[in-house]
């Protein structure tokens, strides 16, 4: 269970702030025997990045929650404004899959993952 949360990151990103995703889906990458996962979604502003930030445990829950954070970046001389706002993030699931899945934590919504042994 993923309890309520709102606006900061809970994860490996300290100075995070979730945003919501639009699309958050399992994908296999060719040539290699991993399974990933792939989320897309939009930033809040130019000046921030993307991450995929998985929680940190003592011990394997039955959903593995990865949020997804953004943090502000420095403002350069010269910004691309015709930079999208749209980002595409993927992280690979080895050693970060619950007992069940994951769970993708956004800032609006949480979509849980099932992920079997079989599968990573």
């Amino acid at each position: 269970m993923i309890g309520n949360v709102t606006g900061g990151s809970l994860s490996s990103v300290p100075n995070g702030q979730l945003i919501d995703f639009e699309v958050a889906e399992l994908r296999h990458v060719p040539l290699q025997d991993s399974l990933y996962l792939w989320v897309r979604g939009m930033l809040p502003g130019l000046n921030f990045k993307a991450s995929l930030a998985p929680r940190v445990y003592h011990d394997q829950p039955e959903y593995w929650a990865i949020e997804i954070a953004a943090v502000s970046m420095p403002t350069e001389i010269g910004t691309d404004t015709d930079k999208s706002l749209q980002f595409e993030r993927s992280i690979p699931l080895i050693g970060i899959t619950g007992t069940k899945g994951i769970a993708v934590v956004g800032a609006n919504q949480v979509k849980h993952i099932e992920v079997s042994s079989e599968s990573v």
